[in-house]
């Protein structure tokens, strides 16, 4: 019964013309890798920093609650070798408060290949919530708490398709390394099936997967491990220029999880989840209701509230069923042409714990590109 409820209610809100959802929207923290210099002016200096407080008041066996505090500074300098390739070269630093010392001090560096509406990127590239992936597979907070992803990514974007495909290269391994190899990657596609006057209907696939192995490492009798997700959607977004309604956004996606691993860790091999969104853009902010309903469902690193499984690494606690009804208010102010202040307010309710809980946060994001010119 409630599977075909579930699967009634996507239909409605996939082809509902009168209202719309979508996946939550991070564009004002985006600090993309991008062509930004010609080659008259071929150097510039890029900077990047994120300034971010958020707390997480969750008393719960999935996850439980605590507070990121901090700032992540990248200082680069670009260089335009040719008109479609651009190298970037700078440092990645985070200091947390409270913490004395630098969490991370990691060199930071990029090739850039820009040709038609395709990019190629090898190093640093557009990582975490540039991917424009659902919350579910791809955990908003790893923008605030791990090192930029590195490897390779490929995108394509025209005003009827988005593309992003990548691997990141988390761990490498030499001979006799006392670990394993890690290495994921995923892909987010988007297809624009009409668009006329500012309204969009599009259709959606993600794709996500999680490898640990290796064959030169120390550990040769552990075995492998091998996750996949995936989620296919629809979208459809109608905006209004006027009043204090500025549009209306609607998205309903069906998520899987398979284990491919040889030996199995966790207490389940697959699952499913079901992730409804309906979205309010005002004058005064978005408001957003978000449902998720999830059945042994898992992903690598996905957001911490969707699991079914514990994300304390001291338990194996594990929920058979999630179901969730988040509510997230948002607010975005521009200050110039760089920077962007965040402001969010997150509750949640646990249909099954009956719980209610919450989070909220403030970031500070700032992101500008100067030409380096020659003095004459």
């Amino acid at each position: 019964m409630q599977f075909k409820f579930i699967s009634f209610f996507i239909i409605i809100l996939t082809f509902c013309v009168n209202s719309l959802t979508a996946q939550l929207d991070n564009s004002g923290l985006e600090q993309k890798i991008r062509k930004d210099s010609s080659l008259n002016t071929p150097f510039s200096f890029s900077l990047r920093v994120l300034s971010f407080n958020k707390n997480n008041e969750y008393f719960n066996r999935i996850v439980k609650g605590y507070t990121l505090f901090g700032t992540r500074f990248t200082p680069s300098i670009g260089y335009q070798l040719h008109e479609q390739v651009n190298i970037q070269a700078g440092i990645f630093l985070q200091k947390d408060f409270g913490n004395n010392n630098l969490t991370y001090s990691i060199p930071y560096f990029s090739i850039l290949y820009d040709w038609n509406n395709s990019q190629l990127i090898f190093g640093n590239y557009n990582g975490s919530i540039h991917h424009r992936m659902l919350e579910p597979l791809e955990d908003f907070e790893r923008l605030l708490v791990e090192d930029p992803e590195n490897g390779i990514q490929y995108l394509y974007n025209t005003d009827k398709i988005f593309f992003d495909a990548w691997i990141n290269w988390e761990k490498m391994i030499y001979q006799d390394s006392p670990f394993k190899e890690e290495v994921s990657g995923g892909l987010v596609s988007k297809y624009n099936i009409i668009e006329n006057n500012g309204n969009t209907l599009a259709l959606h696939y993600q794709f996500r997967g999680y490898h640990r192995a290796g064959q030169i490492d120390a550990l040769r009798g552990q075995p492998l491990v091998t996750r996949f997700n995936n989620a296919v959607g629809a979208s459809f977004h109608k905006k209004s220029n006027s009043g204090f309604i500025h549009g209306h956004k609607w998205e309903g996606y069906f998520l899987h999880y398979i284990d491919n691993s040889s030996n199995f860790r966790l207490p389940y091999t697959q699952g499913y989840g079901y992730y409804l969104n309906g979205t309010l853009e005002t004058k005064i902010g978005d408001f957003m209701l978000s449902y998720w309903y999830g059945d042994h469902f898992y992903s690598y690193k996905g957001g911490r509230l969707y699991q079914s499984y514990t994300t304390d690494p001291n338990s194996r606690y594990f929920e058979d069923k999630r179901q969730l009804l988040i509510l997230r208010v948002m607010n975005e102010f521009q200050i110039g042409e760089s920077t962007t202040l965040l402001l969010r307010f997150e509750p949640y309710w646990d249909f099954k714990n009956q719980l209610f809980e919450f989070s909220h946060a403030i970031y500070f994001n700032i992101f500008k590109t100067l030409p380096i010119s020659k003095n004459k």
